[in-house]
């Protein structure tokens, strides 16, 4: 500490710190800078004893926090916990999206105080103004991490700053090799994300796939790429899309990224003329959608929606009942969805488009699919005039007249269950009590089933993906249905916006 300019050292463990303190300034510290990393609240006692009165103490690394009333009090100590970095730390507009806050009222941010620091660092003259060469007491390879932790961990060797080198490489992206296809292995497929859904959901049910194969995963984080290939057999990882996009041996692409890159997504995979099973939605506006139906248009390739429900095999009985019933239909979804953290990614307009557009767009599709009839017009009325918009009704007026009634609330108990579904058409009235019990009435009776695990038809929906991909088509779910359903729940927007109902 001496070598780097401090006036004055003490050693804790040597004598009494607030004496060496008064004996160097005459007074106690305007303020004391915590900076250990330690269980124990012994420095925050250290802080009080060093400080004079009304000094402030500032936590700069993470101790024990019970500090000792009396010596605070008497001297009316101030505790301020460090943020860290500066104004914009954990702010997820200035970190994450780029929005700078104004120069001329905030000047230090965490970005500008970082490019100080590097500054300050950088060599001028003779040395750099702010030299951290003496922090570093190990250097390492990069090749020889392991060794570094081990060393760190083990507890053996006194360390401070402990650096990995490496070589000076060209910085350019080398050109992308795709290995040969595997023979006799059936259609190859690619994923793009790989994020707790995509391995705990739908990698499990692929891997089992007949006719298909693993061939490349694609993550934004190259270890989690690396650690999802080795899970689950990809021939193949990487961090970049074009792995997948423009790798002539892939025949079928999954999408599982975040919402506001899907359209993106599947209109580059058709033009690239592979077929493509994207999460939902689809789009999170008119334009988006719009791309993906021209990018179609001029495709070999077809594209498929991660609707599931229209696959659970209760759902698929339910519609099988109501269409032998005939006529209209009146369908009812009651959907308890639970509150998420309103600060999620999903409920950021840019990002996630909020819970509409990704998860009432679930319902919307399965109201069209038991329903058996375009969607004409939509109208939306919900609990919040503003914000996450988590409670909600919404009506579907079909094109022979059906209705279709969707309530979706974050507000009540999950205990009570998920999601119940009420269907009535031509004398007959179906109901499904969350993808476990289907129950029929006609006819003056009624029949219940059960199943004995929640099907909500993953399984079958990658299925029928992995078959038409095999065939060569065509597309699973009419491609055309799969844009009005998308459409119509961009139009449940447009109706809460307008207070109006919205004609498609």
């Amino acid at each position: 500490a001496a070598s780097l300019g401090a006036e004055a050292t003490v050693d804790l463990g040597a004598g009494d710190p607030a004496a060496a303190v008064a004996a160097w300034a005459g007074r106690g510290c305007d303020a004391v800078l915590v900076a250990a990393a330690t269980d124990s609240s012994e420095p925050f006692h250290t802080a009080a004893a060093i400080a004079r009165d009304r000094a402030r103490v500032v936590m700069v690394g993470m101790t024990g926090t019970e500090f000792p009333y009396a010596d605070f009090m008497k001297k009316e100590l101030s505790v301020t916990v460090s943020r860290s970095y500066g104004p914009g730390r954990y702010d997820p507009d200035f970190e994450g999206r780029g929005l700078k806050y104004p120069e001329g009222w905030v000047r230090w941010t965490e970005t500008e105080n970082l490019a100080e620091c590097l500054r300050l660092m950088a060599p001028r003259a003779r040395r750099a103004r702010l030299d951290v060469g003496a922090l570093i007491t190990h250097r390492f390879a990069l090749d020889a991490a392991e060794d570094a932790y081990a060393m760190i961990t083990g507890g053996g060797e006194k360390h401070l700053g402990v650096v990995l080198t490496y070589p000076d490489g060209d910085a350019a992206a080398p050109p992308l090799a795709f290995p040969p296809p595997s023979a006799g292995g059936g259609a190859a497929l690619g994923l793009i994300g790989a994020g707790a859904f995509a391995r705990s959901v739908l990698l499990p049910e692929l891997k089992r796939l007949p006719g298909v194969t693993l061939r490349t995963v694609v993550a934004r984080r190259g270890a989690n790429a690396q650690q999802t290939a080795d899970a689950f057999g990809f021939a193949r990882a990487s961090s970049d899309d074009a792995a997948v996009l423009d790798d002539p041996a892939i025949a079928g692409v999954i999408v599982a990224t975040r919402h506001d890159s899907h359209a993106d997504l599947v209109a580059r995979a058709l033009k690239a003329g592979k077929s493509v099973l994207v999460e939902k939605p689809l789009g999170l506006d008119g334009d988006q959608l719009d791309a993906v139906a021209a990018a179609r248009a001029d495709s070999k390739g077809f594209f498929q929606v991660g609707f599931n429900r229209r696959f659970a095999p209760m759902v698929v009985a339910a519609r099988d009942a109501l269409a032998q019933a005939g006529g209209p239909r009146f369908v009812l979804l009651r959907i308890n969805a639970g509150a998420i953290d309103a600060a999620s990614w999903i409920q950021d307009a840019g990002e996630g488009g909020g819970r509409i557009l990704g998860e009432v767009c679930h319902f919307v599709d399965l109201a069209r699919f038991l329903a058996g009839s375009p969607i004409t017009a939509v109208t939306a009325e919900a609990t919040a005039a503003e914000g996450p918009c988590d409670d909600v009704t919404v009506t579907l007026r079909h094109g022979d007249g059906g209705l279709s009634t969707i309530a979706y609330t974050a507000l009540g108990e999950t205990v009570a269950g998920k999601e119940w579904i009420e269907a009535h058409a031509g004398g007959v009235t179906v109901s499904i009590d969350n993808y476990v019990k289907l129950t029929t009435a006609r006819d003056g009776k009624v029949t219940a089933s059960t199943a004995g695990a929640r099907d909500k038809g993953f399984a079958a929906e990658l299925a029928a993906f992995a078959r038409a991909l095999v065939a060569g088509g065509p597309a699973p779910v009419d491609e055309a249905e799969l844009l009005e359903t998308s459409r119509a729940t961009v139009a449940v927007l447009d109706s809460l916006r307008a207070g109006r109902r919205i004609d498609l």
